[in-house]
């Protein structure tokens, strides 16, 4: 890893969050339970010399066999070459965490977006809202376990009437 003070900053997180450090494609990725995400995201932010400023994007993953869903933030700065990975599990039955919206407004879209797809519940957010499917639509299609309709039964169900 080129960056090795980053490396030891996160090193020093994780010990103080209980959670733990991987390196993978030279990206350190800090792995924590999903309630110490803003602690997370707001030392990760203010980090010393190296600071991961800058949140690219934030995504959800479906673990059904560990009855979990991760919450995977892409970071780096606006000063230096610095990237750093959080992921942060949360439980699937009730998959609530805090919102980063508060750290970064850009976190509006992405967390709607998991919330619209997978079901994740971000608290805090000001408009967690549907953003991809429409409203009355049942299920989170990335869920692992969502069942897909035919075509046939898709097309029946959503044909517009003449006047809507």
């Amino acid at each position: 890893m080129e960056n090795s003070v980053l490396l030891k900053k996160v090193e020093e997180l994780a010990q103080k969050l209980d959670g733990e450090v991987e390196v993978s494609i030279d990206t350190p990725v800090l792995k924590i339970k999903g309630n110490r995400i803003i602690e997370a995201l707001s030392a990760a932010k203010a980090f010393a010399e190296v600071p991961c400023d800058f949140l690219h994007d934030l995504t959800g993953v479906d673990y059904p066999e560990r009855n979990e869903f991760e919450v995977v933030y892409h970071l780096s700065s606006l000063k230096g070459a610095q990237m750093l990975r959080v992921k942060a599990t949360i439980d699937r039955d009730n998959p609530v965490i805090d919102s980063a919206v508060r750290l970064w407004s850009g976190a509006d879209f992405p967390e709607r977006e998991a919330f619209d797809l997978l079901g994740i519940k971000f608290s805090g957010h000001p408009n967690l809202t549907r953003i991809l499917l429409w409203d009355d639509f049942v299920g989170y299609p990335l869920r692992k376990d969502y069942v897909v309709d035919s075509y046939e039964e898709r097309r029946r169900l959503r044909t517009l009437k003449p006047g809507e």
